[in-house]
Protein backbone atom coordinates (compact mmCIF):
# COMPACT_ATOMS: atom_id res chain seq x y z
CA UNK A 1 0.00 0.00 0.00
CA UNK A 2 1.13 3.76 -0.78
CA UNK A 3 2.61 5.98 0.26
CA UNK A 4 1.19 5.03 3.93
CA UNK A 5 0.40 8.42 4.19
CA UNK A 6 -3.34 10.01 4.45
CA UNK A 7 -4.14 10.46 0.80
CA UNK A 8 -6.75 13.53 1.36
CA UNK A 9 -6.33 16.44 3.36
CA UNK A 10 -8.76 17.55 5.25
CA UNK A 11 -8.40 18.54 8.80
CA UNK A 12 -9.92 15.67 11.49
CA UNK A 13 -13.45 17.28 12.50
CA UNK A 14 -13.38 16.92 15.67
CA UNK A 15 -10.03 18.48 17.08
CA UNK A 16 -8.45 15.26 16.95
CA UNK A 17 -5.17 15.11 15.25
CA UNK A 18 -3.27 12.08 14.44
CA UNK A 19 -0.12 11.52 16.20
CA UNK A 20 1.35 11.24 12.22
CA UNK A 21 0.85 11.43 8.74
CA UNK A 22 0.08 7.51 8.27
CA UNK A 23 -2.95 7.36 10.76
CA UNK A 24 -6.34 8.46 10.96
CA UNK A 25 -7.66 10.69 13.19
CA UNK A 26 -7.12 10.16 16.87
CA UNK A 27 -9.65 8.14 18.41
CA UNK A 28 -11.58 8.11 22.16
CA UNK A 29 -8.62 5.42 23.40
CA UNK A 30 -5.72 8.20 22.74
CA UNK A 31 -4.18 5.64 20.32
CA UNK A 32 -3.14 8.15 18.17
CA UNK A 33 -5.30 7.25 15.01
CA UNK A 34 -5.55 3.94 13.65
CA UNK A 35 -3.37 2.81 10.80
CA UNK A 36 -3.75 0.22 7.88
CA UNK A 37 -1.41 -1.01 6.25
CA UNK A 38 -1.08 -4.26 3.51
CA UNK A 39 1.47 -7.28 2.50
CA UNK A 40 0.87 -9.32 -0.24
CA UNK A 41 0.44 -9.81 -4.04
CA UNK A 42 -2.17 -7.53 -5.59
CA UNK A 43 -2.42 -9.85 -8.70
CA UNK A 44 -6.39 -10.92 -9.65
CA UNK A 45 -5.19 -14.10 -10.28
CA UNK A 46 -2.45 -14.35 -7.64
CA UNK A 47 -4.02 -12.86 -4.36
CA UNK A 48 -2.24 -12.86 -1.64
CA UNK A 49 -3.08 -9.23 -0.36
CA UNK A 50 -3.81 -9.04 3.45
CA UNK A 51 -4.59 -6.11 5.43
CA UNK A 52 -3.80 -5.07 9.18
CA UNK A 53 -4.33 -2.19 11.20
CA UNK A 54 -3.51 -0.83 14.54
CA UNK A 55 -4.11 1.83 17.04
CA UNK A 56 -8.09 0.90 16.80
CA UNK A 57 -10.14 0.72 19.87
CA UNK A 58 -9.54 -2.37 21.27
CA UNK A 59 -12.66 -4.57 20.21
CA UNK A 60 -14.41 -2.13 18.06
CA UNK A 61 -16.54 -3.65 14.85
CA UNK A 62 -14.75 -2.61 12.10
CA UNK A 63 -15.33 -2.53 8.04
CA UNK A 64 -12.53 -2.74 5.35
CA UNK A 65 -13.75 -0.65 2.55
CA UNK A 66 -12.81 -0.32 -1.14
CA UNK A 67 -13.28 2.27 -3.22
CA UNK A 68 -12.44 3.04 -7.05
CA UNK A 69 -11.52 6.46 -6.96
CA UNK A 70 -9.92 9.04 -4.20
CA UNK A 71 -12.05 11.74 -2.98
CA UNK A 72 -8.33 14.20 -2.52
CA UNK A 73 -10.14 16.94 -0.73
CA UNK A 74 -11.46 14.31 1.75
CA UNK A 75 -15.56 13.73 3.40
CA UNK A 76 -15.86 14.44 7.28
CA UNK A 77 -17.03 10.71 7.96
CA UNK A 78 -18.18 10.36 11.70
CA UNK A 79 -14.67 11.10 14.24
CA UNK A 80 -12.96 10.56 10.96
CA UNK A 81 -12.18 11.46 7.37
CA UNK A 82 -13.00 9.16 4.27
CA UNK A 83 -10.84 9.48 1.30
CA UNK A 84 -12.09 6.35 -0.64
CA UNK A 85 -14.62 6.86 -3.00
CA UNK A 86 -16.20 6.13 -6.12
CA UNK A 87 -18.14 2.88 -6.24
CA UNK A 88 -17.84 1.50 -2.04
CA UNK A 89 -17.71 -1.75 -1.27
CA UNK A 90 -18.03 -3.31 1.96
CA UNK A 91 -15.39 -6.53 1.86
CA UNK A 92 -14.82 -7.64 5.02
CA UNK A 93 -16.47 -6.88 8.78
CA UNK A 94 -14.11 -8.08 11.54
CA UNK A 95 -14.57 -7.31 15.59
CA UNK A 96 -10.30 -5.81 16.63
CA UNK A 97 -8.92 -7.80 19.09
CA UNK A 98 -6.10 -5.50 20.60
CA UNK A 99 -7.26 -2.64 18.66
CA UNK A 100 -6.34 -4.49 15.41
CA UNK A 101 -8.15 -6.26 12.49
CA UNK A 102 -6.51 -8.67 9.59
CA UNK A 103 -8.81 -9.31 6.48
CA UNK A 104 -8.93 -11.04 4.82
CA UNK A 105 -8.27 -14.28 7.48
CA UNK A 106 -7.21 -16.68 4.81
CA UNK A 107 -6.48 -19.23 7.41
CA UNK A 108 -10.41 -18.94 8.55
CA UNK A 109 -11.76 -19.25 4.91
CA UNK A 110 -12.11 -15.59 4.13
CA UNK A 111 -12.00 -14.91 -0.15
CA UNK A 112 -9.12 -13.12 -1.43
CA UNK A 113 -9.73 -9.09 -1.57
CA UNK A 114 -10.31 -10.17 -5.57
CA UNK A 115 -12.29 -12.76 -5.10
CA UNK A 116 -14.94 -10.48 -2.42
CA UNK A 117 -14.82 -7.72 -4.61
CA UNK A 118 -15.80 -10.11 -7.27
CA UNK A 119 -18.47 -11.20 -5.00
CA UNK A 120 -19.97 -7.68 -4.52
CA UNK A 121 -20.21 -7.23 -8.30
CA UNK A 122 -16.54 -5.11 -8.57
CA UNK A 123 -13.98 -7.06 -10.53
CA UNK A 124 -10.45 -6.07 -9.51
CA UNK A 125 -9.66 -4.59 -13.36
CA UNK A 126 -5.65 -5.07 -14.15
CA UNK A 127 -4.00 -2.31 -14.05
CA UNK A 128 -6.44 -0.02 -11.98
CA UNK A 129 -5.50 1.38 -8.42
CA UNK A 130 -7.61 1.03 -5.47
CA UNK A 131 -8.60 2.75 -2.66
CA UNK A 132 -8.88 0.75 0.61
CA UNK A 133 -9.50 2.33 4.58
CA UNK A 134 -11.10 0.95 7.53
CA UNK A 135 -13.66 2.70 9.42
CA UNK A 136 -14.42 1.29 13.10
CA UNK A 137 -16.90 1.98 15.87
CA UNK A 138 -15.92 4.80 18.18
CA UNK A 139 -18.58 5.08 20.67
CA UNK A 140 -17.43 8.04 22.72
CA UNK A 141 -17.77 11.45 20.81
CA UNK A 142 -14.77 13.61 20.86
CA UNK A 143 -14.26 17.06 20.78
CA UNK A 144 -17.60 19.33 19.03
CA UNK A 145 -18.52 16.67 16.21
CA UNK A 146 -22.05 15.74 16.81
CA UNK A 147 -23.18 12.85 19.08
CA UNK A 148 -24.16 10.75 15.69
CA UNK A 149 -20.34 10.49 15.30
CA UNK A 150 -19.48 7.00 16.40
CA UNK A 151 -17.29 5.71 14.48
CA UNK A 152 -13.60 6.76 13.06
CA UNK A 153 -11.35 5.78 10.11
CA UNK A 154 -8.09 4.70 9.51
CA UNK A 155 -5.79 6.75 6.90
CA UNK A 156 -6.23 5.42 2.99
CA UNK A 157 -3.84 3.62 0.95
CA UNK A 158 -3.70 2.80 -2.51
CA UNK A 159 -3.02 -0.73 -4.20
CA UNK A 160 -2.41 -1.11 -8.13
CA UNK A 161 -3.64 -4.29 -9.37
CA UNK A 162 -1.47 -6.04 -11.96
CA UNK A 163 -2.43 -9.18 -14.78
Amino acid sequence: MRPGRRQCRLACPCGNPPWGASRGCDNSAGTGGAALSAQGIAYPSLDSLVFTTTGERPTAASVLLQGDALVPNGAVFGQGIRCAGGTLKRLYVKLAAGGSIRAPDLAAGDATVARRSLQLGLPIQPGHTYVYQVFYRDPLVLGACPSSSTFNATQAGTISWWP
